[in-house]
């Protein structure tokens, strides 16, 4: 291939660049859509860390997943976050949202027995997690609602 159809080549691929992404706004928006996603992706693969493969999650691991559902003092954890998310989109009917949201904060709220972090709180803050996430995702029946700003 010579130079020139390189160059043409290019020259092609270039104009099928959505004139859109070009604006710098649409960029930061489309940036900070995704950055608000992360925390919930992490709350899922945590979710699925505890009830996933249908293993339990090893003794080392069951502090730091607690850090994690339950946030430290530098860092929010994943049920502050989806609860926030649950709040904010209005997921859900009114009783079930208040009912899942009030699960979270007994979960997290729960201080374990000389502050050992036990497999039976992990999954209760799982399990609360699960719930939030479930009124946040649609069903794979129903169809997804685009993210706004």
């Amino acid at each position: 291939m010579t130079l020139t159809a390189v160059a043409e080549q290019t020259a092609s691929r270039s104009s099928a660049v959505p004139r859109w992404t070009q604006h710098r706004h649409d960029l930061q928006r489309i940036v900070d859509l995704l950055r608000a996603g992360l925390p919930i992706d992490r709350a899922f693969d945590d979710v699925e860390a505890v009830f996933g493969d249908g293993t339990s999650p090893v003794e080392d691991d069951i502090p730091v997943l607690i850090g994690r559902f339950c946030g430290t003092a530098e860092t929010r954890g994943h049920l502050a976050v989806l609860v926030e998310a649950v709040t904010k989109e209005e997921a859900g009917e009114p009783d079930l949202r208040a009912q899942l949201i009030a699960r979270a904060s007994d979960a997290v709220a729960t201080v374990t027995p000389a502050g050992s972090p036990t497999l039976a709180h992990l999954r209760r803050l799982a399990l609360a997690a699960q719930g939030l996430l479930e009124l946040l995702l649609p069903d794979d029946d129903e169809e997804a609602t685009p993210c706004l700003p």
